[in-house]
């Protein structure tokens, strides 16, 4: 079993209390269910701050206590769908023991959260959120809801686990993701 943590977009170098209360409640996920690794998922999603969010909240668990042999970063990964693909990337690459996949986020943010991974990892990896972070914000809310249904309609047609089809589409249809040998491909096709 993998605890995946994904990121929030830092403001600065250091770690704000929305990411902290994430990263600690990942850190008492990893410790209450004894996970083989405690994931953290983020990339440098602000390029006015020169780091990634996986390094800022693998920082910060180490500073903590936590074996850093037991933590892997993601620096992959600028939204939800880039955390749950690059982390099964990841699990598939490094050999991960993901036959579990437990994530800690804000509780508005579960539901999408968990939805991506389930498609990404496909049926046989059982995915829930556990340890998520209670906040004020309305899971309901209609922002919350439509990027929900964001989500959802980025895996239409997609059978859940098929990585090659959501890596892609995450090239042809994502802002934030680019694949150079897709596109290669793709030009040498014509």
């Amino acid at each position: 079993m993998i605890v995946v943590v994904p990121g929030h977009r830092l403001e600065s170098a250091r770690i704000h209390d929305q990411l902290r209360a994430r990263v600690d409640a990942g850190m008492r996920a990893f410790e209450d269910l004894d996970a083989s690794y405690l994931v953290f998922s983020g990339g440098q999603a602000n390029p006015s701050v020169d780091r990634t969010e996986c390094g800022v909240m693998g920082d910060y668990a180490v500073r903590e206590g936590v074996d850093p042999d037991r933590i892997v970063l993601d620096p992959f990964a600028y939204d939800t769908i880039g955390n749950a693909y690059f982390t099964r990337v990841l699990a598939d690459d490094a050999g991960l023991d993901a036959e579990e996949i437990r994530i800690t986020t804000d509780d508005f943010h579960a539901e999408r959260t968990v939805y991506a991974f389930e498609h990404c990892f496909g049926p046989s990896v059982p995915v829930e959120a556990t340890h998520t972070v209670e906040t004020d914000v309305d899971a309901d809310a209609p922002v919350c809801r439509r990027k929900l249904a964001q989500t959802r309609r980025f895996f239409d047609g997609i059978d859940p686990g098929d990585a090659d089809a959501i890596r892609r589409r995450l090239h042809e249809e994502h802002d934030c993701y680019e694949f150079p040998e897709l596109e290669a491909a793709r030009t040498a096709a014509r």
